[in-house]
């Protein structure tokens, strides 16, 4: 009796995490799938029963509707009817308060640094009945971050309705595959790796050191440098110039800033050092890398 218990339970847990993927599957595969885009805002002051928390996260209405409120600025909230097929997006610091009346399946995820959490409930408009929950290892964060990004700044055009839901979809794709793989734990290595690169990444126009870096993570600049050795195969300072070449590439195809300007805004001290290492990278200077930019 036990060992058919344990089966019986067992299957159901793979049920589970089936109709998770099930509603994943059909959300990133079915086109129209995914209707309305909903993004919340950073605030400061939330009311008493929101949920506000300091990690990303997403209501997608699978079946019914629901009533939110949800903060669109510092001091400004909205009320806003989700139906199936609708999404609000809470990043970061932002709030929301569902009112719970009318029937609703909802899929929620929230997105940590190293995990996602899925939660898979409904309300039938007196109880609530966890149909499905379980969390996944987060790997290939710069993808996923760079997805989020792309959410927040379509925050800022209203307008553009059908991009941020094919961000939605291709988010919700990278999460789902992730979701797929075996389950894996990284290091503490790993972990402060991430942190390291994760700092650089929002601070390379600043004066960036190993002792610096070290200080800062609270190591010694002989272990971060083989940190990078080990969790990135290349050194610190290929690390740092690759990121701060990469924001000048960016630089160069979309703005009219001038050389000296770039090189400041990517770190460089030396405009000089900058072109140097550019065309030693790139083959071009970057007035070549611009010019060869513009239309003949």
């Amino acid at each position: 009796m036990k060992k058919s218990n344990t089966l019986t339970s067992s299957h159901s847990h793979i049920e589970y995490q089936d109709e998770i993927h099930n509603q994943l599957d059909q959300l990133v595969h079915r086109s129209q799938a995914i209707k309305n885009v909903y993004i919340a805002s950073k605030s400061d002051s939330a009311p008493e029963l929101a949920w506000q928390i300091d990690i990303p996260r997403f209501d997608i209405v699978i079946n019914g509707s629901i009533v939110t409120e949800y903060s669109v600025s510092n001091t400004h909230h909205v009320q806003q009817q989700l139906n199936t097929g609708d999404v609000l997006y809470i990043p970061t610091a932002a709030w929301s308060q569902p009112v719970w009346q009318q029937e609703v399946t909802l899929l929620s995820l929230m997105i940590s640094n190293h995990k996602i959490g899925f939660s898979l409930q409904k309300w039938n408009g007196q109880d609530f009945a966890e149909i499905a929950k379980k969390p996944a290892i987060r790997q290939h964060q710069k993808i996923g971050n760079g997805l989020l990004q792309a959410l927040n700044e379509l925050s800022h055009q209203e307008s553009d309705k059908y991009t941020s839901a094919l961000v939605i979809r291709s988010l919700l794709s990278h999460i789902m595959m992730m979701s797929e793989l075996p389950e894996y734990l990284p290091t503490r290595q790993e972990e402060l790796f991430q942190k390291i690169i994760h700092f650089i990444d929002q601070h390379h126009s600043e004066s960036l050191t190993r002792e610096i870096l070290a200080e800062q993570f609270y190591i010694s600049p002989n272990y971060l440098s083989h940190i990078f050795q080990q969790q990135g195969n290349t050194s610190f300072k290929e690390y740092v110039c690759d990121q701060r070449l990469e924001k000048a590439l960016t630089l160069l195809r979309e703005g009219n800033c001038r050389i000296k300007q770039i090189s400041e805004l990517c770190g460089f001290a030396d405009s000089n050092y900058f072109c140097r290492l550019f065309k030693q990278k790139m083959g071009l200077t970057p007035s070549q890398f611009r010019a060869r930019l513009s239309p003949v």
